[in-house]
């Protein structure tokens, strides 16, 4: 049995303090996903890595936060949301230090990796938010705080750039160190703790079980057009990840309070709502990963546009400046539209921004405006789904039923985005250089995505659905 202290009812006062604990969560958040992408071709040389070994930088990350999200998000419900972020961020300072003291890809990966494990900012921001802002400011907060990631990810884009070409590929990770430290101490000078509470036992073997068994599904399709999809190591490789995650669920539905609580997973309206996060997250981040690629690969290889790292911070700027309006926009009509037509809109330009950059990316307006498409319908999409999962769980499980949408999201790019490179590297070479051919199967295949979550969307409440929150076992 959980039982929650100090839950009073959030007061609608929203202070400075609260305000600066969100920017810094939202911006590190949008910081630490973006500042590698310009860069990925640069950190592909400097690492010696392949095609789908620089894309395990992402991978990694993402992989390590689906634990570490629900993880801290539940520790930060039992022992205080500020100090989880604190312990969050000095995490992602050491998987800071790691990548940037080794030339290693798979020492890189592993620094990502432990990176990763600080990656609950966000979530467990949103949860103070919670603990503080009235019900009806919730929506523009929410917008504030998406908006304010995208910020994050615009000045990471913009960074990047800038510290490669003056510095070096590794400059990156010295910044994102010193950034974490900086961040701690504005946390620590700043940042009220929050007086909410749930005394209830974390779960470890679920953690364990997930990360097992997410890691054994992603190796197997990274690694398939590789080792051959009918080998041996692909089967035991997918077997395994099949009997661990069966398992995973057994024991999350045996225990009093699991990880991943599925009663945020299974019942109205979560369900739903992690479903759109789910086919969103599959689909609408390949662009940002996928497009450095296209962007740095030499003219001679007949698409390429041969830009630099700040050239290419500078194409997906707009990416990031669309999500900031999408989510604006979204925070001040999501209560008049309902957030069912919001998903739909944003997977509408999900649709078209990726149908357009399969079809044409020949020049640099091309693959921004294909891009900052898909941004403005990634602003629109997480600003509509937030409402449905915080407004819907008690207070004492708001960063719980948030970190369980971010497992079910992160879930979903990191399959995605392996998914990519696995046919952009199916798709053969045409001499040196890979086969155009295979960006254009990535870009179909996120389409696709896209519109499975307008499908997904009509699922969603309408304007006048109001759920009643869960209470508290």
């Amino acid at each position: 049995m959980s039982t929650l202290t100090h839950a009073a009812a959030p007061s609608g006062s929203f202070s400075t303090a609260a305000r600066v604990v969100l920017m810094l969560g939202a911006l590190d958040f949008g910081l630490e996903q973006s500042i590698i992408l310009p860069a990925l071709p640069a950190l592909a040389d400097h690492y010696s890595a392949s095609t789908i070994g620089v894309a395990w930088l992402s991978t990694a990350f993402l992989l390590a936060s689906i634990v570490a999200v629900p993880l801290c998000s539940r520790l930060g419900d039992i022992y205080g949301k500020r100090r989880l972020l604190l312990a969050s961020l000095a995490t992602f300072a050491i998987g800071s230090l790691v990548c940037a003291l080794t030339h290693s890809i798979a020492l890189a990966v592993a620094g990502r990796a432990i990176q990763g494990l600080g990656a609950a900012v966000a979530p467990l921001a949103l949860g103070l938010a919670r603990d503080i802002v009235s019900p009806e400011l919730l929506p523009r907060v929410i917008g504030s705080v998406v908006g304010a990631a995208n910020i994050g990810a615009a000045v990471g884009f913009l960074l990047s750039g800038v510290l490669v070409e003056l510095f070096s590929p590794i400059a990156l990770f010295w910044f994102l160190f010193l950034l974490a430290c900086a961040l701690m101490a504005c946390v620590v000078a700043f940042v009220p703790e929050s007086s909410v509470r749930s005394r209830i036992p974390v779960d470890v073997a679920g953690a364990v079980l997930l990360a097992s068994g997410l890691v054994s599904l992603l190796l197997a399709i990274s690694k398939g057009t590789a080792w051959g999809w009918s080998s041996m190591e692909i089967i035991t490789l997918f077997a395994g990840a099949a009997a661990l995650l069966t398992v995973f669920v057994l024991v999350e539905r045996r225990i009093p309070q699991p990880l991943v609580d599925l009663r945020l997973v299974t019942t109205k309206p979560f369900a739903n709502a992690n479903l759109c996060a789910f086919v969103f997250g599959y689909a609408f981040f390949v662009a940002v990963i996928v497009i450095p690629q296209i962007a740095a690969a030499p003219e001679e290889s007949g698409y390429g546009l041969d830009l630099s790292t700040i050239e290419i911070g500078l194409l997906l700027v707009p990416t990031s400046a669309a999500g900031f309006l999408g989510s604006w926009l979204g925070g001040r009509v999501v209560d008049r539209i309902g957030p069912r037509a919001l998903v739909a809109l944003g997977a509408v330009l999900g649709v078209v921004g990726y149908v357009s950059l399969a079809a044409e990316r020949s020049t640099f307006e091309t693959l921004a405006l294909g891009s900052a498409v898909i941004g403005l319908g990634w602003g629109f999409i997480l600003t509509g789904i937030y409402p449905v999962i915080m407004r819907s769980a008690s207070v004492d499980k708001t960063s719980v039923a948030i970190g369980v949408m971010v497992v079910f999201r992160n879930t979903a790019v990191s399959t995605g985005v392996t998914v990519a490179f696995v046919l952009i590297a199916a798709a053969g070479y045409s001499g040196e250089f890979v086969n155009d051919a295979g960006y254009t199967w990535a870009f179909v295949m996120c389409a696709g995505g896209a519109a499975v979550t307008l499908l997904a969307s009509a699922l969603l409440p309408g304007r006048r659905a109001a759920p009643a929150p869960l209470t508290a076992s």
